[in-house]
């Protein structure tokens, strides 16, 4: 008995402390965030090392051991990219490429799907899509579960909800996959819209729900 009350009292307190370092993680994120906010006219490598030069940086890393410090900054540079339209545009404008499969977009598209095109989509049990890298990720559908297996082996569980007949939504519920561990908390949601079917793929848009951020990518019926 007194095992069990032990292992209970772990397993509480181990839950609790990831809570709290996600909440921490989140805060000065938020606060960095304000920093590139208030300073739009410097120049992008201006307002990024005044991010790193900030003292609630400095004192954030001084809870972690030299061990854990990659791994948070692996945390905080995916979280941020979420949290923060203004980081993500500046590491959009050092990685953007010509990509066939991922396209940012200035405005939310109409869908353009008929019923068929929807029903057939809908009954799909395995799909998949290049990510920007060219990489592909399987995804596989069982019980409105929607997980998804990357190349090296990981995965990623959500939980997929129709809106209508093109509208839906991935709630996150875990992933043992790094960026997408960091990029994301359980119980978020992410907004997607079927947009049109071409030959072989569908265009799939991803949106946040402020429209700050658009992009539509291809997705395929395996």
């Amino acid at each position: 008995m007194k095992y069990y009350l032990t292992y209970i009292l772990f397993l509480i307190c181990s839950i609790s402390f990831s809570q709290n370092i996600d909440d921490k993680r989140d805060l000065l994120i938020n606060n960095l965030c304000k920093i590139l906010t208030k300073n739009k006219n410097l120049n992008d490598l201006e307002s990024v090392n005044l991010v790193n030069q900030d003292v609630s940086l400095v004192e954030y890393f001084k809870d972690f051991s030299k061990e854990e410090i990659q791994a948070e900054e692996e945390a905080i540079f995916y979280r941020f990219q979420k949290n923060c339209k203004e980081y993500t545009d500046i590491i959009r404008k050092f990685s953007e490429k010509n990509n066939e499969n991922w396209i940012n977009l200035e405005n939310l598209p109409k869908s353009t799907i008929n019923k068929k095109e929807y029903k057939l989509i809908k009954s799909a049990s395995e799909l998949y899509y290049f990510d920007y890298e060219g990489d592909k990720t399987i995804v596989k559908i069982e019980n409105n579960n929607w997980i998804e297996y990357f190349i090296d082996e990981s995965f990623s569980k959500l939980k997929l909800h129709w809106e209508n007949n093109y509208d839906f939504n991935l709630e996150f519920l875990e992933s043992n996959n790094s960026m997408k561990k960091s990029f994301s908390r359980k119980g978020e949601k992410y907004q997607y819209r079927i947009l049109s079917k071409e030959n072989n793929y569908y265009w799939i848009a991803y949106y946040t729900k402020d429209l700050n951020n658009i992009v539509k990518f291809k997705l395929y019926i395996q």
